[in-house]
């Protein structure tokens, strides 16, 4: 049950990454509150959320 939960987990932050890449990659405009976020502020999202990837992953297969 721990290795399933690990590869979802893995799987859910690869996803995450990768959307910080596209919207990197395309610029798109992120509004919350009436303020505009940063695209550099995808930079910071995308290297944590592709650690937390591999963490995840590398914990499932040693499990």
């Amino acid at each position: 049950m721990q290795k399933a939960a690990l590869y979802t987990a893995g799987v859910f932050f690869t996803v995450g990454a990768a959307a910080h890449l596209v919207r990197l990659i395309i610029g798109f405009e992120i509004v919350v509150a009436e303020i505009a976020v940063p695209v550099w502020m995808s930079f910071p999202g995308a290297l944590a959320a592709a650690a937390l990837a591999v963490w995840m992953l590398v914990a499932a297969r040693r499990s």
